[in-house]
């Protein structure tokens, strides 16, 4: 089902326009896109992101273990840092990737990208 940009009982004549860095409801606007929060629960969030093409996003780690990421969309390159090294991995479609808090990780969005994104608190 495809859902409209519509304000909560605004009349159709009030209604925002999507702007090209906004992916509408139910997307939030973030600095590198946008991000919808899908599921909740005590041990875990899923969110999907949509960053766009040239973005380049730090993945934070910080409160957060046994996190996921999937790409569902575009191309984007995971990097992953630690004292001595880097490591670039370009990322697969529906290849889930585990994203450890003992490195630094960064997403380099290649075009418009799309993740689905699951991590549980510490």
């Amino acid at each position: 089902m495809a859902r409209k940009n519509v304000a909560k009982n605004a009349p159709p004549e009030e209604q925002a326009p999507s702007g090209p860095d906004d992916f509408g409801p139910p997307f939030t606007k973030r600095s590198f896109g946008g991000e919808f929060l899908w599921a909740q629960g005590e041990s875990y969030s899923a969110k999907v992101l949509r960053v766009r093409a040239g973005e380049n996003v730090i993945v934070s780690t910080k409160d957060r273990k046994d996190m996921v990421v999937m790409l569902t969309g575009g191309r984007g390159v995971l990097e992953q840092r630690d004292a001595n090294n880097v490591d670039r991995v370009e990322l697969e479609p529906a290849a889930p990737v585990e994203i450890t808090n003992e490195h630094k990780y960064r997403l380099l969005a290649l075009t418009d990208v799309e993740l689905f994104v699951i991590h549980s608190p510490l």
